[in-house]
């Protein structure tokens, strides 16, 4: 079992500007957990203890968008089909560009977002796309169908600029979890009481879990027992 470290962030706009890709709450939340695991082979950890974590829930439906580059739409329409996964897929109203021999291109960014009903498609689809996040690509997970994006406006490089705004709604009862730069880890967005206090949260993961630093704090101490 992967050795993890856990930190807790008051959710505010700036902690959610240093996040990257202008990700929004529609709603309120107070805070969220970063969970990172350690190792040399830090993608493979931290996809691994992502699939584990998931696995340990063992809530579907899960909510898993991604975004793919131009040339990659059709490949991942026949992936989702023929593992038959069910998805819808949608091109975002900013615009990206690539440039290639004939010269500057421009494309809607597709965006997938598909439906997990069990274990193996979960397995099946993080595995082949995990790759995603490591190259800083927006990618999340959510237990509801509550992710939309909306056109806004940014200043970047001191232009403006369209940009699609991942934007989450809150309710009553909400979880999604959105993977961190490069794949290094991700961060659990939560209001459900089970996951609050902190300790509560550290009871609740996968037996075996290894916890080598909370927030400021070093461990130095057992796996995580069996309740």
């Amino acid at each position: 079992m992967a050795e993890i470290w856990i930190v807790e962030e008051p959710v505010s706009n700036e902690f959610l500007d240093d996040l990257g890709h202008y990700i929004r709450l529609d709603g309120k939340m107070d805070s969220a957990y970063f969970v990172g695991a350690n190792g040399e082979n830090y993608v493979d950890e931290n996809k691994n203890f992502l699939l584990d974590f998931l696995f340990h829930q063992n809530r579907y439906p899960l909510f898993i968008t991604f975004i793919v580059y131009e040339e990659q739409a059709e490949e991942y329409i026949t992936f989702l089909k023929q593992n038959n996964i069910d998805f819808r897929l949608n091109f975002l109203e900013e615009k990206r560009s690539y440039y290639d021999f004939s010269g500057k291109h421009q494309y809607h960014p597709p965006c997938f977002t598909a439906k997990i009903d069990d274990s193996d498609s979960l397995a099946q689809l993080i595995n082949e796309t995990y790759w995603l996040p490591t190259q800083n690509e927006f990618y999340s997970i959510s237990f509801s169908d509550n992710l939309k994006f909306k056109a806004e406006e940014v200043i970047e490089w001191l232009r403006k600029r369209k940009r699609s705004i991942p934007t989450f709604k809150i309710e009553a009862e909400t979880s999604f979890i959105t993977v961190f730069h490069d794949g290094a880890g991700f961060y659990l967005f939560s209001n459900e009481e089970k996951n609050f206090p902190l300790d509560q949260f550290i009871a609740n993961l996968p037996t075996g879990t290894v916890i080598t630093q909370i927030n400021d704090t070093l461990v130095d101490g057992d796996d995580i027992e069996e309740e």
